[in-house]
């Protein structure tokens, strides 16, 4: 498990097997602001050092995503798409399912209300 703790955030991973497949859940836990969204943005592809391209978002911790915050998610999700990963995403409050739906995300994103319906529904 990675830990990266920024001012009002930390961004926590695990590496998890789903039905003999490797995924990495990466956890946002606090808020993506002004304040510290352009350092997260820079660090942020440091989720992907250990190699796994199948990732869960669990976004049931984060309270509160800025434009940069948006910017970064669609940025994992086009490094995933980029080396051919499947990504998920759960957890997700009503502040934050509105502003997903204003993404428009690739049609292979699945999102789910929990992290553990995404890792139920893995395929």
């Amino acid at each position: 498990m990675a830990k990266f703790e920024f001012p009002s955030l930390v961004i926590e991973t695990e590496s998890i097997q789903i039905k003999g497949e490797a995924v990495q859940v990466v956890s946002f836990v606090g808020q993506i602001t002004n304040t510290n969204a352009y350092e997260i943005n820079r660090s942020i592809s440091s989720i992907f050092e250990v190699g796994i391209y199948q990732i869960i978002l669990d976004l049931s911790k984060l309270e509160y995503i800025n434009s940069i915050g948006v910017a970064t998610l669609i940025g994992i999700i086009k490094t995933v798409e980029v080396q051919n990963g499947k990504i998920k995403i759960g957890g997700l409050n009503h502040f934050l399912e509105n502003v997903i739906q204003l993404m428009d995300l690739p049609k292979k994103v699945q999102i789910y209300h929990t992290k553990e319906e995404a890792i139920t529904n893995w395929s």
